[in-house]
This record gives structure tokens, C-alpha cells and sequence, in this order.
């Protein structure tokens, strides 16, 4: 994953020439900010609030692209931040696009954000984020759709900006740079996430110091979003069966239904739900966490690379941890980074 009051811009020093703006994802099915999220934006000056609307995925039925997950609009004024809406693409979607569907999807992504827009009481933005892990193999037909899409936004005037991950970057020449205004790195999710054996793939810094190359030589411009969240890896039968956001260790040390299996690594001794999802006997999980020195490490590693003298610098995602743990000071620590 959009009525705006600026505070000052902001997190710049007197010795910096460089324009920080703040910002945070919204990555929730219900988009609804209770009265800490709204004081927590307020106090730590968060200027972009970047929500995931809805994605976009393949049916097979209906031998279509259609959107799902579609975001519900609780919360319709938001005082001092500019909304960003943030639509996820699958690489499915694309594999199995023909391309004289490209302009009509373009046409409905555009037609479907403007609507959901509207439902806000100041509805304008600034700015729309694709979010896509496209391939070779798909590069061309994101790349077509992000020109179609661009067409359209431009006559409002409004940027496009598009997520790139860390090998995208490095291997910018093979795997191509989308046809955006900006992009916003997204410092995570480093290793395979489905990959049983893997230790921690939000965050591993000995993976991410191998990526970082070619910053110096990429044509776009950057904004950086950092780590700040946890999940559970659900896996049976060795493969991974879903993400549960907002799962940490202690969670399930607590719980009487799991044993620990190894450092992150439980698994479950009793039928059970956990946040809707139904575990059976014998299913492992996989905890992965960050914490503030996490984020803050992160945004020391990657800020020398980032060379572009306007950044907005964000966290994902917002959830009661972040407001817990990553209050002014704390986001100021991390903003400073790349000062």
C-alpha cells in the first residue's frame, strides 16, 4: 500500500541538505486507526501514510484479472497526512495476461482507486504505489501496464511510484527499471520466506550486505521503507501454508498448544486456531521478529547507498508494537540515519 497538514519537513538537520519525509504502511483488511494510531501519526510527524487498497490477482475461472483483498474504509479523515494508496500486483497476474488486456486492467486499477478515494472526506493524493515482485519473464507486460497506468494518473496529476527489492537493484541491468517517477526500496524480506530452513527472512544483515551494489549506478531515484513488524511462518508438510502477522515467540511459548522445537521454531501438539487460522497436530511455525535496534540497524546499513537528496524514509507496518516501541525519539533516531 492516501488532506494533508505538513509539518515541517522536517527531520532535517541544520547540517543537512537533504529533504526526509516520514512515512508508515497500513497493511490491514480494515482500514480503521483507533485513537493511539491517530495521536502516534501526530507525534511522530508522519507526513504518508501508505495503505494497500486492494491486489490484484489472477483468476483461473474466470481466466481474469480481478481484485481482491479489497481494503474496507472505516476510518474516512485522517488530519496531516497525505494517503497513499498502495495496490499489490501478482506475478501470476501478469504471466497469464494477454497483453491486449493490458490497458483495460490499467484502466480498471485506476477507475477502482479513484473510487475508493472518493470515500475518504479529502480524497485527493499525490502519489499511487505499485507493489510487484515481477520476474524477466513478466517485466515486460508490468512495465507496459505501469506506462498505461502512468498515462492516466499524470492527466491528475499525480505520481507513480513503484516498490523494488534489493536484487532488483543489483541486477538492475537484467531485470530492468520500471517506468516510474520514484521507487521505494523495501529493506526486507531478504531470503525464502518458504524455505523451512530459514532463520529469519525479514531481516539478515550478512543477506543484505550482499545486495548492496550497483545503488551508485541505479537510474531511479529511491525511498527506503525499513522493518518493523513480525510474523509466524505456518508450514505442514514442510511447506509454507500461510503468514499470520503480529506472532511473536512469546506468543507461543505462552501458548499450551505448541512446544518449542528449536530457537523461533514450534510446533503444534494440539489441534488449535491462532488469529483465524486452523492449526493441525504436527504443523510447525516459524517466528521471525524485529524490534527497534532491528530498524535501526537496517536504516544504518542501507542509508550511505541512498544518494538522492529528497527521501521519504518509512516503516512497515503500523500496528500496536510500532506505536508501543517505535515512539518521536525512537523515529527520529532512525530518520537521522540518513541525514
Amino acid at each position: 500500500m492516501a488532506g494533508i497538514f505538513f509539518l515541517s519537513n522536517l527531520s532535517c538537520s541544520e547540517s543537512s541538505n537533504k529533504e526526509i519525509s516520514r512515512g508508515v504502511y497500513f497493511w490491514k483488511s480494515k482500514f480503521s486507526l483507533s485513537t493511539s494510531e491517530l495521536s502516534w501519526l501526530e507525534e511522530t510527524k508522519i507526513q504518508k501514510l501508505y495503505v494497500r487498497f486492494f491486489d490484484v490477482d489472477w483468476n483461473p475461472n474466470l481466466n481474469k484479472a480481478v481484485p481482491v483483498g479489497d481494503v474496507t474504509i472505516i476510518t474516512k479523515k485522517i488530519a496531516g497526512v497525505e494517503l497513499i494508496p498502495v495496490i499489490f500486483i501478482t506475478n501470476r497476474t501478469l504471466l497469464n495476461l494477454p497483453d491486449s488486456l493490458i490497458s483495460e486492467l490499467s484502466n480498471n486499477i485506476y477507475k477502482k482507486i479513484l473510487s475508493k478515494l472518493s470515500l475518504f472526506e479529502t480524497h485527493s493524493t499525490n502519489e499511487i504505489q505499485l507493489d510487484c515482485d515481477w520476474t524477466e519473464t513478466t517485466r515486460e507486460k508490468y512495465f507496459n501496464l505501469i506506462k498505461q497506468l502512468k498515462q492516466l494518473t499524470e492527466i491528475d496529476k499525480i505520481k507513480l511510484t513503484a516498490t523494488i527489492r534489493l536484487h532488483q537493484v543489483k541486477f538492475f541491468n537484467k531485470t530492468g527499471v520500471p517506468p516510474v517517477n520514484r521507487g521505494m526500496l523495501m529493506f526486507y524480506n531478504m531470503s525464502y520466506v518458504s524455505d523451512i530452513r530459514t532463520k529469519n527472512s525479514i531481516y539478515n544483515e550478512e543477506i543484505a550486505k550482499k545486495y548492496l551494489v550497483n545503488f551508485d549506478k541505479y537510474p531511479l531515484d529511491l525511498d527506503v521503507v525499513l522493518p518493523a513488524f513480525s510474523w509466524a511462518c505456518w508450514f505442514r508438510n514442510g511447506r509454507l501454508k500461510n503468514l499470520i502477522n503480529d506472532i511473536k515467540a512469546k506468543d507461543l511459548e505462552a501458548n499450551s498448544n505448541f512446544v518449542k522445537d528449536g530457537k523461533n521454531i514450534f510446533r503444534a501438539v494440539k489441534e488449535t486456531y491462532l488469529k483465524g487460522n486452523y492449526i493441525l497436530t504436527g504443523d510447525y511455525l516459524r517466528t521471525e521478529e524485529t524490534d527497534f535496534n532491528t530498524t535501526l540497524d537496517a536504516a544504518e546499513l542501507i542509508a550511505p547507498h541512498i544518494k538522492n537528496k529528497k527521501i521519504t524514509v518509512s516503516i512497515y507496518h503500523l500496528s500496536g508494537e510500532v506505536i508501543k516501541n517505535y515512539g518521536k525519539d525512537k523515529l527520529t533516531d532512525i530518520v537521522d540515519r540518513f541525514n
